[in-house]
Parts: C-alpha cells; structure tokens; sequence
C-alpha cells in the first residue's frame, strides 16, 4: 500500500474538499484515499516591521535590507547604478537578505525564485541602513517530492520530467496552474500516483513518499483469466491479453502461480519472484468435448439457434415427417456445449434459393473468432465459387483466392458436405445426391500471425450474404471417434 505524509507550514490553505484518489494498489487501477494541504506563502503587510540583524563593521557603511513579498526563499542581487555587481545572497526563512555597503550611494536591487517572476528595485542614497521590499508575482505552482529511491522517474500529466539517480528530494517549480497527474515510477516499487487539482500560482505542494518494493508480475494470456499467487486472487487478464500485478516482495522468494478460466485446463507454476518486471506468457488448454453430435434436427434443442432459424416439416414420400433446419440471418448459431480441437463433419444442403449457404470452423465462446467458409450459388453474385475468411472479433477479412466449384449447383438437388479439420488445416469437399458425383472444394491452411489462437472451438451457421439454405442430417465427431470408421 502507498503511505503518503504531508510536510506543511504552520499558516496554510486549504484547497477544495482537499480528497483525491492516491496511489495505485493493483495493477487494476485500485486506489487509496488520501488528503493534502496546499500551502500558500505568506503574504507580507506593507508595514510589516524589518528587524536588522547585521552588525556594520565599518563607519563607512550602511546596511541595505531588501524584503520578499510573498515571504518565500529567493536569490538576491545587488549592483551599483552602472551595473557591476556588488553582492548576491539567499533570502532566509523570513524572505530577508542584508548587504553591508558603502553609505551615500543608491543600488539596484533584483530577486528571483522559482515558479515566480522576477523583481527589480532602486534604493535611496544609503544612510545607517534602507529597506527595498520586492513584489514577485507566483507564476507557478512548486511540487517537492521526498524520499524518492535513486533510480525513480517522475512524471507530469504522462509527460517525465525528472529522471533521478541520486534519490533523496526532488522539486519541481514551474508547474502550470490548473490540475495535474502525478505518477512516480520506479522499476521496483509500486507506482505512486496523485491526482492535484485546482492548483493555483504560488501553490507549494510537499510529498513525503514511502514506496513499498514490488515484484511487477505481468501475466500475459487469455482474456478473463483469473490470476492468483499462493492461492489468493490478485487479477485477471484483461481484453488486451495480459495484466500486470504489484506484489509486495521485500527480496527473492518462490511463489505459486495459478491461472484458471471456465472452460480451459488450469495452469500452475513455481516461479521465483524478485522486486522488479517478471513476464509469464501462459497458454491454457480448453477441456474439449469429448462427444460428437449428431442431429436430425426434429427440434433445435442441441443448438444455440438465431431467432431467424427455423425448422420445416416435410412429408416424405413415405408419409413420414422429416424436419430440416431453415438457416437464415447473419447471427451464428452453434450446437450447444461443444468444444473441439481436430474434428470431421458433413451435412446435408439445399440451395432452395439458389444464393448459396455459409458455415463456420473453431468459433470460439464469444461468437467473434471463427474461420467462415462461403458456397456460392447459380444464382450468386459470383456462382460457383467457394470463399475462405477469417473473422477476427466480429471483423470479416477474405484470407485465399476463391476456389472452383465444379460440382453442378442447382436449386432443386442437394449435396452432402464433408470437412475434415486438423490442427491449422482445413478441407471441403462436396457430394451430389443426385449423381454420386465427390469435388473436392479445396484445401486452406492458416499461416497467419494469429493462428495459434484458432485451434479450438465449435462448428457453427450464418448467413452471409443474405441467402436462406437448408440443412439436414448433421453430424460432427472429434477426430478420434472419425478415425475409428474411416477418414473421409
């Protein structure tokens, strides 16, 4: 946990309700609540006494007192009226800076500090002693920083502005009124974070940090996985493939890794943690389905059917009733608790409307990763063609040249398709009913940079391009239930 202590003045301000959101616990974005005070100089009255404290060591002289307002530490300089330089000194904590000099004579005075603009002034003939009091207008706000590890970058709204290597104290003067993001990074410490609002010119803001020594444990993988260390959940992959965990470690130590997603093998490893970045690239193998399924498709009980699916009766010559499946819409519809890696499917199909018929390969639990494959129809837009694609979250891209179809298309027969699926290839063919006649509708072979991620999921269909097609006797059986009776 980030602890933040607050150096303050004995006369401050307080700035708005004064609580913000401070310090990140988690890699997850989790933050403590913390309160600071935003300490203002103080302003110094027009008749505010001068106590002279210099002891003239020569009767020649006089002393020259020049008086900050706001009272802040600043740089002062003195110069005769040709502009040589007599003398320079830092104000002290009363914001008062005094130079012995010659009697008789008028000087220059100018003062800087930081995060103000400067000031000028003009003496009187020096008697016994004078006093120049300097107006410097704030034009920022100042941060200091305490305690900070050697080695730790500061950083402003995203933007570093200090990179350190001795540690210790570090001060920013020229912070822009306004609000700001504060964020101290260090390769082995969890990250400190603030958020500084309203800050107004003139502003002194002092942090003392205590950072806490962090193994930056990032964990990359499939999204939705919980991440645990030593039995206690710590986070969970987020979309983007990965999560990064701040856990507490004063040294080296072996902890127990554990991943785990519904649905996927659960993954475990001893791991020696040291502060600082520790990767994990963890791969998590599904629970496949160890079942085929098979579906005369009566009713759409085995399936995760669109609204737009239906199921036709028909009579057939024998009087008996047959249901066949309606596909239509773009919506997938898949059977239901099914996962495979290598499998072999067929079905059969009409093309009632001539347009054609779609089907999906290794759709993943979302419904948005899948490979598609596309029959053009007689009456298509391109007949007699077979496309290949890949939709990656919910994005459909064509990935080969379209291939041949040879078989004679009509809207009357129907065709048996047969599909074997093993590891990144995929194969068609298709089978008139009517002739007995096998084409083969060609081979794809995944060599893309995302095929890794394509190598479980179920079968599933869709409408592509707005055709309506029939389905019948449905079959799909992992691939060692199909070497059993034979490869296709």
């Amino acid at each position: 946990m980030n602890v933040l202590k607050i150096s303050l003045s004995s006369r401050s301000k307080r700035v708005g309700a004064a609580f913000f959101l401070i310090g990140s616990l988690f890699a997850q974005g989790s933050y403590a609540q913390r309160e600071y005070t935003v300490v203002k100089p103080r302003e110094r009255a027009a008749n505010e006494r001068v106590v002279i404290r210099t002891v003239v060591t020569e009767p020649a002289n006089g002393v020259l007192v020049v008086v900050l307002d706001p009272v802040i530490t600043g740089k002062v300089v003195v110069e005769d009226l040709s502009g040589k330089l007599l003398g320079e000194a830092q104000t002290d904590e009363t914001g008062q800076a005094e130079f012995q000099l010659r009697r008789g004579r008028a000087y220059r005075v100018k003062a800087t500090a930081p995060g103000y603009i400067g000031a000028e002034g003009q003496s009187k003939l020096l008697r016994a002693n004078d006093t120049v009091r300097l107006k410097l207008t704030p034009q920022f706000a100042t941060l200091t920083l305490r305690n900070i590890p050697a080695g730790a970058q500061i950083l402003i709204d995203d933007k570093e502005r200090v990179a350190t290597t001795r540690g210790g104290t570090e001060t920013i003067a020229d912070l822009a009124p306004g609000n700001h993001t504060l964020l101290v990074r260090h390769p082995e410490y969890n990250d400190f974070r603030s958020e500084l609002a309203n800050l107004e010119a003139g502003d002194q803001i002092t942090f003392l940090v205590t950072l806490e020594r962090v193994a930056k444990l990032t964990v990359q993988g499939p999204p939705g996985a919980a991440v645990s260390i030593d039995g206690e959940r710590r986070g969970e992959i987020q979309a983007s493939g990965s999560v990064t965990i701040n856990y507490p470690l004063a040294e080296a130590s072996e902890h127990t890794i554990t991943v785990e997603k519904l649905g996927f093998q659960t993954w475990s490893s001893r791991q020696q943690l040291k502060p600082g970045a520790h990767t994990l690239t963890v791969t998590l193998e599904p629970i496949v389905t160890s079942a085929g399924v098979s579906d005369a498709f009566d009713d759409l009980s085995l399936w995760s059917p669109p609204p737009e699916w239906q199921i036709r009766r028909d009579r057939l010559p024998n009087g008996r009733i047959n249901g066949r499946l309606v596909v239509s819409g773009e919506q997938l519809g898949t059977p239901q608790r099914t996962l495979y890696r290598d499998f072999d499917v067929n079905f059969t199909i009409w093309l009632p409307e001539g347009r054609g018929a779609s089907w999906a390969v290794r759709v993943d639990n979302t419904g948005r990763n899948y490979y598609l494959f596309h029959l053009a129809g007689p009456r298509s837009e391109t007949p007699n063609k077979f496309y290949t694609y890949l939709v990656r979250d919910g994005q459909l891209s064509q990935v080969s040249t379209p291939f041949p179809v040879l078989a004679d298309l009509n809207q009357k027969d129907s065709y048996t398709i047969d599909i074997s699926v093993r590891t990144h290839n995929i194969r068609h063919w298709i089978t008139s009913n009517t002739t007995g006649e096998r084409n083969d509708l060609g081979s794809y072979t995944d060599t893309t940079s995302t095929k890794e991620k394509f190598l479980y999921g179920t079968f599933g269909f869709r409408s592509l391009k707005g055709e309506t097609f029939v389905v019948d006797d449905f079959s799909i059986q992992p691939v060692k239930e199909a070497e059993k009776i034979g490869q296709f």
